[in-house]
């Protein structure tokens, strides 16, 4: 269910929002690339981590998920120092955190339904977790195809403000696995 829920996700993205082009420009340069590797990445070691809740006493290893939000934090806190006092405010506002807060959790939920989906048909001892991580898992590869369309480049705004949406997306994933995976 995950592969046809990315494309939903981004074809709900492209046809909704739009991709901004050119991707060459626009997302690879080294200082704008960590916004989409950054929650790309978070999951990808998210999604296996998840699906081993499916699994009776089965004890993932949290402990590289921590990787993910430490380097958003050195990259935000590197991106404090550099950019000019008098131009972090806007950098940290941008002109879309609403939009940002409403696109991330709604890409992310089709592949949230899918991890649940999933994790619904194993054994999950630990229901609360496994949804809060599934959601992690979720909410880093919605927030992978949003950065896909984002125009905020500034790491003072993706770290903070994309790091909101997936921890909206997480915590919609405890709430929801608490109930849905009980036995």
């Amino acid at each position: 269910w995950l592969v046809p829920a990315a494309l939903f996700s981004f074809a709900a993205m492209a046809v909704g929002l739009g991709v901004r082009f050119p991707l060459s420009q626009s997302l690879f340069p080294p200082e704008i690339l960590p916004k989409f590797v950054l929650p790309l990445l978070l999951g990808l070691l998210a999604a296996p981590l998840a699906m081993r809740f499916a699994r009776p006493l089965a004890r993932p290893r949290l402990a590289w998920l921590w990787v993910i939000p430490l380097l958003g934090l050195a990259l935000l806190a590197f991106a404090y120092i550099t950019t000019p006092s008098q131009a972090r405010m806007m950098a940290f506002t941008g002109k879309s955190i609403i939009p940002c807060l409403v696109s991330i959790p709604a890409l992310s939920a089709p592949l949230l339904a899918a991890f649940l989906v999933a994790l619904r048909r194993g054994a999950v001892m630990a229901p609360m977790r496994a949804g809060l991580i599934a959601g992690f898992a979720a909410g880093g590869l919605g927030t992978a195809i949003y950065a896909l369309h984002c125009t905020e480049d500034s790491p003072l705004f993706y770290v903070i403000w994309y790091g909101a949406g997936i921890l909206i997306t997480a915590g919609a994933g405890a709430l929801i696995g608490r109930k849905l995976l009980r036995w």
